[in-house]
């Protein structure tokens, strides 16, 4: 795909970023800085298909924090708290988190399921009733209901990264998943029928852990030529719809950025950050994307016009 040299510039400075720094720890304090740790630089990296670009040392890096500094429960009850004084010392994560790095691992060549294999373990613990995840653990306690933000990348993880048949915990992970999508509209409360944030309906990139419609577009796309599964043509059509105040020529616009600098989610940013998510920019990225739900949604339609012939 075709970069500008302003994006090439910025990807080497991650680079440097990501390989320059001998004490580069993956930890709260570095990891999870918004948005300069080393998390979001190798995660942008990911999303522009560049992966092979991370530096061995920082893969090899979070491999390592991943296995000797995570606990590896997800905290919901008393009984799920470290006790050893070694174990309080570790992070605990959500499921946003290890899903992207499981995603950025598997794409640079890893595998985790025989290296870390508790992490795919995790993604498919924690599903709720709904189909969906989510990374308070209170839902799993009182309202046992998903939120769309912390559903997505666990669903992308196992649904582009599992390099065998689907096993029968795996498949109903992943049609579980598209329910989910499917009842709320990509994008709607399933009890009213209004929209949960309009934001959603603003193109973001990079994304990180951050939900858009056509994030949810995608994936159902995917899991439906995957699964071979019936695609909801209509719901596609609907979400193509949304999207349209984005569209120019084909061309998917730019209409949200991640960061906030006035709001909860501002930070110190990076070049390549910045270099991916100009509003109002032509991002290649999500256009691409773009062109595989409206092919997918092509040849829907032909198989269908066949089907009608018969």
């Amino acid at each position: 795909m075709k970069k500008n040299q302003s994006i090439y510039l910025a990807i080497d400075e991650s680079i440097r970023f990501l390989d320059s720094s001998p004490n580069l720890k993956f930890s709260s304090e570095y990891s999870r800085d918004k948005w300069n740790g080393a998390w979001w630089h190798m995660a942008a990296i990911h999303e522009i298909g560049e992966v092979d670009k991370i530096p061995e040392s920082a893969i090899v890096q979070a491999k390592s924090w991943l296995e000797t500094q995570v606990w590896q429960t997800f905290i919901i009850s008393p009984n799920d708290h470290p006790t050893s004084e070694s174990d309080k010392l570790k992070m605990d994560c959500c499921h946003c988190e290890l899903a992207v790095y499981y995603m950025i691992l598997q794409a640079y060549g890893c595998d985790l399921d025989h290296e870390l294999p508790w992490i795919r373990e995790w993604l498919l613990k924690y599903q709720l009733p709904d189909g969906g995840l989510n990374c308070d653990p209170d839902a799993y306690v009182h309202s046992h209901k998903s939120s769309i933000v912390s559903t997505l990348p666990p669903l992308e993880a196992i649904l582009w990264h599992t390099n065998h048949d689907f096993t029968e915990q795996e498949a109903v992970f992943l049609d579980e998943g598209a329910r989910y999508l499917i009842e709320h509209r990509l994008v709607c409360s399933k009890h009213d029928g209004t929209i949960i944030n309009t934001d959603w309906l603003k193109p973001c990139f990079p994304r990180f852990f951050e939900y858009d419609i056509l994030r949810g577009m995608s994936y159902l796309v995917e899991w439906s030529r995957r699964r071979n599964k019936a695609l909801p043509y209509e719901l596609i059509n609907e979400g193509l719809e949304r999207l349209k105040p984005y569209i120019t020529a084909g061309n998917m616009r730019i209409g949200r950025q991640v960061f906030d600098p006035q709001g909860p989610w501002n930070g110190d940013t990076f070049p390549l950050l910045e270099e991916l998510s100009r509003m109002g920019d032509v991002s290649p990225y999500l256009t691409s994307q773009l062109d595989r739900v409206i092919e997918q949604m092509s040849n829907t339609a032909d198989r269908q016009d066949v089907s009608d012939m018969k």
